[in-house]
């Protein structure tokens, strides 16, 4: 009978010890709201308490008309894990793991129109093979154009419109680099469109 007693009374002390382990971790972190106007984005996370290391839970929501949704985790101020993408109407168009480096779901990225291979100094049509893909797909894409992309006054003036059509190198690292107007057109319109690339993030 007092072994049974003895028996409990350990198993009670190791349940409550590793109750209050997990509750003096959890009080270690501390949820952070930020707020910024361009982009216009609420980012919420955790960082260890007395620390700016970010720990934990973390979701990004970009608002405004063509606002999307990111969300994952943090782990010792870096993101781990599947990391989930999901455009204006809450859809997951992308999943991907920071850990592995490897996409666990995507959709198609329709902001990339074609893709050459450069062979000794000829491109060569990619058809068939990994494309680039921006992380937060054509969301994240019109959503950066909607918010930097300006109409310029010459083009205005003159009632000028139409599509300008981009070329960049990506380099092995995601790096946008060189990028030019194959078919050049306005070159108000095509100053834009260089403008704008020229500081689209590498993500």
């Amino acid at each position: 009978m007092n072994k049974n007693n003895s028996r409990i009374k350990s198993l009670i002390t190791i349940t409550l010890c590793c109750s209050a382990l997990y509750s003096s971790f959890s009080q270690e972190l501390q949820k952070v709201k930020e707020k910024s106007k361009n982009p216009n984005r609420v980012f919420t996370y955790h960082v260890l308490k007395g620390s700016q290391v970010k720990e934990g839970a973390a979701e990004m929501k970009y608002k405004g008309k063509l606002g999307f949704r990111v969300m994952g985790q943090f782990r010792q101020g870096n993101k781990s894990g599947s990391w989930e993408f999901f455009d204006t109407d809450n859809h997951l168009i992308q999943k991907y793991n920071y850990t592995t480096k490897s996409f666990e779901y995507l959709q198609n990225f329709n902001a990339v129109k074609a893709v050459y291979i450069l062979k000794d100094q000829e491109l060569v049509p990619l058809e068939t093979g990994a494309i680039p893909v921006l992380l937060g797909g054509d969301a994240k894409f019109l959503y950066f154009l909607a918010n930097n992309v300006q109409y310029p006054h010459a083009a205005r003036a003159k009632r000028v419109s139409g599509t300008v059509g981009v070329m960049v190198t990506i380099t092995k690292e995601g790096e946008m680099v060189r990028p030019f107007i194959p078919k050049p057109g306005d070159k108000a319109l095509d100053a834009e469109a260089l403008r704008v690339v020229s500081f689209m993030p590498n993500d």
